[in-house]
């Protein structure tokens, strides 16, 4: 086609800002900023856009196209009183599928990194097992069976070559738990390795970007993390509060709340970056008077969504409300101010402009959890879920 022809009748509504350019025969476009989820775009080529070949031919019609932008579902656990199942849930027309196979009860599960996979761990009998979601078949079938144990925060490596669970072994007069990996896909005859010796307590393995393991050494007070390549620990630090942490998106800083005291008030949580490379650990929350906790990286790595509880007398509320970090500058601000509700399970959506959460009112133990979304800066919230936990974004 003869190019300055195709660009004088093109139109494409929404167009932002964005850069055409041409390969060979075909004509690209790359917008600059993403399109919102949920747009659709119309494409448009008006009649008259010429050839190069001679005799020259011309688009005797016009041609239209259009499109819609994808954009994340949310998974979530529902109910959280009762025997809880794995749901999705279109954000935009508020309709809500189940995923996980009725009349199971599911623990807990895990995103693959790519979104297409779910591991969900659910009681079997005396037991329980690992199964696995795949989103191109929506088909369900089981990874492993544990007819004496219970399995929790069953997860593959970003990798795909490997998968950790926690596991605690209810034929034990004094059950005890333990991280296991293994290969992915598990072989029929090969050994599951334990993290830690038989008597070490151990458990929330937590996948980093680079497949290293990430879990809690419950008997000697240790985050500890393990590269199933090599088989070896590379890194280890301190931890007494035991909470479940976060890693960055490069997978070199692992986030951990940890119990600190400087001496003249009373201990408090604080919020410690640990670089991986370097052992280096930084304190984020940088104040005495708070206490932080459920740090969590944004997909960009800049900013840092936590929950926040002041100690004084006159900013002390009952509920942890949501705040954020904004790593470069590091200035903190509240999202939300609601005092009689905790704040927590924050869960950036895969291009960070929204932050899903669960709130649960202090002083009303009796009502269900929520789960909420929230734009990056504070704006929109809403509910979108009464009575359901455990959030996570699917793209």
């Amino acid at each position: 086609m003869q190019a300055e022809s195709v660009h004088q009748r093109l139109q494409i509504d929404p167009l932002p800002a964005g850069d055409f350019h041409w390969e060979g025969k075909t004509l690209v476009f790359i917008p600059s900023q993403p399109w919102p989820g949920g747009a659709t775009v119309t494409v448009r080529l008006s009649r008259g856009a010429q050839t190069q070949s001679f005799p020259t031919r011309y688009l005797n019609r016009t041609m239209a196209w259009s499109f819609q932008i994808g954009y994340p579902k949310v998974l979530y656990l529902f109910p959280a009183e009762g025997q809880a199942a794995i749901y999705q849930l279109d954000p935009l027309s508020g309709n809500a599928q189940l995923l996980s196979p009725s009349g199971q009860e599911v623990f807990d599960y895990s995103l693959s990194a790519n979104g297409a996979v779910i591991l969900f761990d659910v009681r079997q009998g005396n037991g329980s097992a690992i199964y696995r979601w795949e989103n191109l078949s929506a088909a369900v079938e089981s990874v492993l069976t544990f007819p004496s144990g219970q399995v929790r925060a069953a997860q593959l490596s970003p990798s795909g070559n490997y998968l950790a669970y926690e596991l605690t072994d209810l034929s034990e007069p004094n059950a005890k738990t333990h991280v296991w990996v293994t290969t992915y896909p598990p072989q029929r005859d090969e050994q599951a390795i334990r993290l830690g010796t038989e008597d070490q307590l151990t458990r929330s393995p937590l996948w980093s970007s680079q497949s290293i393991l990430a879990y809690y050494d419950q008997t000697n007070r240790l985050y500890r993390f393990y590269d199933p390549r090599s088989q070896q620990e590379v890194g280890r630090v301190k931890g007494e509060t035991g909470e479940k942490g976060a890693w960055s998106p490069d997978g070199e800083t692992f986030l951990f709340a940890e119990i600190l005291s400087n001496g003249e008030q009373l201990p408090t949580s604080h919020l410690l970056a640990f670089h991986l490379p370097t052992r280096q650990v930084t304190d984020l929350s940088e104040r005495n008077d708070v206490e932080d906790l459920g740090g969590v990286f944004s997909p960009q790595g800049d900013r840092l969504v936590f929950a926040r509880k002041f100690l004084n007398a006159l900013q002390w509320t009952p509920g942890r409300q949501p705040w954020l970090l904004n790593l470069l500058r590091r200035e903190a601000y509240p999202l939300l101010t609601e005092p009689h509700y905790n704040h927590y399970d924050f869960v950036w959506s895969p291009n960070g402009d929204q932050i899903l959460f669960v709130r649960f009112n202090q002083m009303s133990l009796t009502e269900a959890p929520e789960i909420w979304v929230i734009n990056a800066d504070g704006s929109q919230a809403r509910q979108l879920v009464k009575g359901g936990f455990a959030p996570q974004w699917m793209p």
